[in-house]
């Protein structure tokens, strides 16, 4: 499983949290999910995602959000640096 980082804030309910993904051109996609959905090692926020593509020239990959942005998107390109693997989160905990 992968993850990318991600911005925390507060959600419509105490359980809820909205976060933001920023993609490879700046511009931030905002999504509403479970606050436990979202993982915190040593504070940096990482939301699981699903990797669909990586583009080793341009350093980007092609990822799945968890569900529909507000924005209408499922899908975005981000920095590949951006990611971690599942035992990526785990080891900075």
């Amino acid at each position: 499983m992968y993850y990318v980082a991600c911005e925390v804030t507060g959600g419509l309910r105490e359980s809820e949290a909205t976060v933001s993904v920023e993609d490879v051109d700046g511009a931030k996609a905002f999504l509403r999910v479970e606050r436990d959905f979202v993982h915190k090692p040593n504070g940096q926020a990482y939301l699981p995602i699903g990797l669909i593509h990586v583009d080793q020239q341009a350093k980007t990959a092609l990822i799945e959000l968890p569900h529909e942005a507000d924005s209408g998107v499922n899908r975005l390109w981000v920095n590949v640096d951006k990611l971690k693997l599942a035992n990526q989160i785990e080891q900075l905990v």
